[in-house]
């Protein structure tokens, strides 16, 4: 990654990844919701307290998903959502608060899921549940109480 000091200079690090967890993963709710209007939830910044408390909170969990104060998820702290719903695949829309991953743009523009806005609800009444981000692609993940 390459990362950016308030000098202007950048400093490149190299950091090796984790195996992927074999099989779905589990992931719960945040306990609070997010403000939809937080300018760091649609950047890739260090800041990353909100994420890393959400994790703490829900330790028995590999991720988990974040929601805004009207009641809309938007994604987990690593990932993209993508729910399925009959037969459409979904995803938040930007305006839940959530940062527009590369992966999200090319399955949006090859028309292989549609922006639509999902309820914590319809989270939990959806057929399946992918968390998605660049590096790892399409991750099935189970919602847990």
């Amino acid at each position: 990654r390459l990362l950016s000091g308030p000098s202007g200079a950048v400093n490149a690090q190299v950091t090796a990844l984790e195996d992927p967890k074999p099989g779905r993963l589990r992931v719960a709710l945040a306990n609070q919701p997010v403000s939809c209007n937080d300018k760091f939830l649609f950047h890739k910044t260090t800041n990353r307290a909100l994420y890393d408390d959400a994790l703490a909170a829900r330790s028995d969990c590999d991720d988990v998903i974040l929601w805004n104060e009207n009641g809309e998820v938007n994604g987990s702290t690593v990932a993209n959502l993508v729910i399925r719903v009959g037969d459409e695949l979904l995803t938040p829309p930007r305006s839940a608060g959530l940062l527009a991953g590369v992966f999200r743009e090319e399955l949006l523009v090859t028309g292989q899921i549609r922006e639509r806005s999902i309820s914590r609800d319809d989270l939990a009444k959806a057929s399946e549940l992918f968390l998605i981000n660049s590096v790892r692609k399409w991750m099935s993940a189970t919602l847990v109480t």
